[in-house]
Parts: C-alpha cells; sequence; structure tokens
C-alpha cells in the first residue's frame, strides 16, 4: 500500500453475521485501514431490530474521526436487512432517521457518504424465517400472484393474468393489503434516498434486488427506480443490480480508491464455460451471469479488459451446465459438466494473480472442481462461492482488488482460508451433514451446535494443513442466527491471539 496514514470508514452493515461485518473488516485491515463498525450485540439479532436511536448517536459521536461514510439503509432506517420486510414503523417516522445522513454532510461535506438500499426481496416458498408470519401459509401464493401479474403487465399473456387472479384469490384481503402496504411504505424510503443522492446528500448509491426472479412487484419496482435514475441523470451514481449481502464490500473498495489508498484494478475473465455465462441465469436473479459480473465489477470501480496481457489480474469463472445446483435447498446440478481438461491446465500455468469463481452451486462450492484444481489452493488470490451468484462475485471481486494493489499478504491469506471454510468446506459439504444428523425443524440450537462443532472442528483443522495454510487456526465456531444456514468460525493467524478475527 502507499506510504500514508491509515484511512479510517466508518460504516452500517445490513447486519452483525460474520459475512456483513467482521470479513469487511478483515478486507479493510488487508488494505492497511480500518473499517469502524458497531458491535455485533449493537445491530441487531436476525428478525430482532438494531436500536436505531443508539447507532444514530454511535455515527454522531465517531464521524469527526472519519475519513468516510458507508451506511447501509436498512440498518440506519428499519434496524436491519431482515427487521426491513416487516417492521411496522409508520412511513413518516422511518423518513424522518435519513435526516442524519443530510447532518454529516453539512459537518463534513467534503469526506464520501456511500450507501446501498436493498430493494424488499419476494422469497418464492413458504419459509417465513426473514418474512412476515404469515409467509407460512401464502408465500408461495404472494410470490405467485406477484410473479404472473408483472410478467401480464409486461407481455400482456392472458394465461399470466389468470394465474395471477388464481393465486390472489387465494390470499385473505387484509394480507394482500398489508403486503403491499408495506411494499410502498418502504419503496418510498428508497424514493427519497434516489433524492437524497440528487440533492449531493450521498455521493455513490447501490440499490441492490435481494433474491429477486425476471418478474415481480419488486422488478416492476426496480423499473420506476431505473427510470428516477435515468431522468434525473444519476447513472454514474446510482447502480442497480442483484445482490445485497456483498455491497459493502463493493463499496470499501470503491471508496479506497476514491481516498487514493488504492488504485483501479483492471481484471479479465477465464470462464469454463465461456457460452453459458453469456445466457445462464443464476438462481434468484434476473439477469445473465455476465451480466452480474459486469455489474460487480462496475460497483467495486473496476475495469474489466479483454484478456489477460491487459489484465492486473484474473478471475476463473467456474460453471457446470447451464443451470445452478443448490446446495441449501438441496438442488442437484440438473446438467452437470466436469472441469474441461484444457482450461483446469490453462489455470495452472496462468501467471497473474488468480481468483476463482466458484458459480455451479447456489449455496456452495463445487467438490468436484476443488478436487480436480490442478493448483494448491493457497496459490489464489481470493475464493468465494457463498450464497447467490451475486454475493460471490461482489465479494471476491473486492478481495482481488485490494489483495492485488500491495495489500498485507498475509491478512489476505487468513480471509481467502475463511472463505473456503465456509463457502467450499460448510456450505458444500458439512452443512449436508449437519442436517441429516440434526433435522432443523426441530433443532435444538445447541444440539445443533454441539454437532456441528464434533462433525466441523477437527477435520477443518486438518483440511486447512493438508492445503497448505499452515499459519491459519481454527479456535471454534458459533452460528451467528442459532440455526445452519450460515456459520461463524473463529479463526487467527499463527499463534497470536491478537490476531483473532471473527470470521
Amino acid at each position: 500500500m502507499p506510504d500514508q496514514p491509515a484511512k479510517r470508514i466508518l460504516a452500517l452493515p445490513v447486519d452483525g453475521r460474520p459475512v456483513t461485518r467482521e470479513q469487511v473488516q478483515l478486507l479493510a485491515e488487508v488494505a492497511g485501514c480500518e473499517l469502524s463498525c458497531p458491535a455485533v450485540e449493537e445491530l441487531g439479532y436476525f428478525r430482532e431490530p438494531a436500536s436505531r436511536d443508539h447507532l444514530a448517536a454511535w455515527v454522531s459521536e465517531r464521524a469527526e474521526a472519519a475519513d468516510g461514510f458507508i451506511f447501509s439503509i436498512d440498518m440506519l432506517v428499519y434496524g436491519g436487512l431482515v427487521p426491513s420486510r416487516f417492521i411496522d414503523d409508520s412511513e413518516s417516522s422511518l423518513l424522518e432517521r435519513l435526516e442524519l445522513l443530510k447532518q454529516l454532510k453539512r459537518g463534513y461535506p467534503d469526506r464520501p457518504l456511500y450507501a446501498f438500499c436493498a430493494t424488499m426481496r419476494l422469497s418464492n416458498n413458504n419459509e417465513n424465517e426473514e418474512e412476515k408470519l404469515y409467509w407460512a401459509d401464502y408465500g408461495e401464493l404472494i410470490w405467485r400472484w406477484s410473479y404472473h401479474s408483472d410478467r401480464f403487465d409486461c407481455l400482456g399473456n392472458s394465461e399470466d393474468r389468470n394465474w395471477a387472479e388464481m393465486a390472489r384469490a387465494m390470499i385473505p384481503e387484509q394480507i394482500r393489503q398489508d403486503y403491499l402496504t408495506t411494499r410502498a411504505r418502504n419503496f418510498a424510503v428508497t424514493c427519497r434516498v434516489l433524492e437524497l443522492v440528487e440533492a449531493g446528500v450521498i455521493d455513490r448509491l447501490i440499490l441492490p434486488q435481494d433474491d429477486t426472479a425476471e418478474y415481480g412487484f419488486n422488478i416492476a419496482e426496480r423499473r420506476k427506480l431505473q427510470a428516477m435514475v435515468d431522468k434525473r441523470g444519476l447513472g454514474e451514481r446510482v447502480l442497480i443490480y442483484p445482490g445485497a449481502d456483498e455491497v459493502i464490500y463493493t463499496l470499501l473498495v470503491h471508496q479506497l480508491q476514491h481516498l487514493g489508498v488504492i488504485p483501479p484494478l483492471k481484471v479479465a475473465l477465464h470462464p469454463h464455460q465461456p457460452d453459458v455465462i453469456q445466457t445462464m441465469v443464476a438462481r434468484y436473479e434476473d439477469r445473465t451471469l455476465l451480466e452480474s459480473i459486469h455489474c460487480q465489477i462496475a460497483a467495486a470501480g473496476a475495469a474489466l479488459v479483454p484478456n489477460t496481457v491487459a489484465a492486473d489480474a484474473v478471475i476463473a469463472v467456474h460453471t457446470s451446465g447451464s443451470q445452478q445446483g443448490d446446495w441449501a435447498m438441496e438442488q442437484p446440478l440438473p446438467d452437470p459438466v466436469a472441469a474441461d481438461s484444457d482450461w483446469l491446465s490453462s489455470l495452472k500455468k496462468n501467471d497473474k494473480p488468480l481468483a476463482l469463481l466458484d458459480l455451479a452451486y447456489a449455496n456452495g462450492g463445487d467438490p468436484q472442481l476443488i478436487q480436480a484444481l490442478p493448483r494448491p489452493l493457497r496459490s489464489l488470490t481470493a475464493y468465494a462461492g457463498w450464497n447467490t451468484a451475486s454475493n460471490s462475485i461482489g465479494s471476491l471481486v473486492a478481495q482481488l482488488c485490494v489483495a492485488v494493489n500491495g495489500g498485507s499478504t498475509e491478512n489476505n491469506r487468513h480471509l481467502l482460508a475463511i472463505r473456503l471454510l465456509d463457502d467450499f468446506l460448510y456450505q458444500a459439504d458439512f452443512r449436508q451433514r449437519l442436517r441429516r444428523q440434526v433435522p432443523e425443524a426441530a433443532a435444538d440450537p445447541d444440539r445443533l451446535l454441539a454437532t456441528l462443532e464434533t462433525l466441523y472442528l477437527e477435520e477443518a483443522r486438518e483440511w486447512l494443513q493438508e492445503q497448505g495454510f499452515d499459519d491459519i487456526q481454527v479456535d471454534s465456531l458459533y452460528l451467528p442466527w442459532r440455526r445452519s444456514f450460515e456459520i461463524g468460525l473463529r479463526t487467527r493467524i499463527g499463534s497470536s491471539c491478537e490476531a483473532e478475527v471473527n470470521a
């Protein structure tokens, strides 16, 4: 990194999970900077919103010492991403919470203020863990009503109109009205946030689409938002694309460029299936993989170049067939394709920093790829295969931007090890083992944790050693939201307890 005073960025993440807080802080450490976030216990817990008054005071007290700001509007306004979908505050009371941003800009006009605000997702199942409670009975019907209503509006197909009406008729009117009112309220908040960009309060805004599809009420909102952005000439400062949890990563590296900590990165793609990434729409997204990759690279302030000669680094993009599988939802690959030997050989010969984007599955990496990889995992600059495709893409691009530009090799290897332990080892393997032993529907969280500790810890330590990560220690693990979907790892570099990071 350039010889300069360390930069300090003040941030509100979407919640306190390791992947949205501690791991992003570790990425800042790779760059020799500090990402200052509230303590985990100050960021709410799952469905329980954070104290927004406390967070506003926390920001105000620390603003003077910050070189820049990155805020999740969902955390600032609703108390977290999950609570944003069901918290019952009035529109006026929510809008008042945006006043803090105006105060910051008045007090510190030259410091970059970045923000992100998710379009309220629309999940296509009857799981209500992260939704209004009536989702358990009507979630799939609401999704069908939404999807076919918007598809009819776009295409005029009478079959869609019939499907929409059938679904709508099966949902009680009170629930329909409640759902639409909540969506309208949140959309009004997002519109006000756009006005703050136009007024120069917010310097850069990302409006990610959380768990989306090609059509739906949320996609209709996206079209309206994009029209507003275009009409107001805000295209350089406002980006709209699929994602959510990864946005703080891309905003971080973009702000580090703005502050002069790192230069923009030039990256080239090296896809396993070049035709597939141009046509495949990943699960929970609304555009092709290639389009999503373009969006995430732009969000990070990086540039996509046509060949490896012109690139600072290379992203190897792995897919396996024309559709993704999904480890968490137990969806196998529909038409798996073995990793091509020529492509694998080319990875071994590549002499540029290499990042591996593992997109064969949603919610976990591809074991066949990892086993076939012709170079040691420790030689990678970055790896990602977690949750949705855009979650993986954005976080991987961000890590590459920092690591290639003189970042701490030691801290970057630590972050690489965490991603492999989580995205590959846990999500693609041990989560399934855990769920087979302890069915989650009736699981006691303490039993879940105890079983996972027995299953995972020793094997994970041995696996790390086998992969050459001799300096990374796994001390313990936890379940951040007391469920099996995500994991928390307490890891450290070498034997120094001071280097411990909650991952």
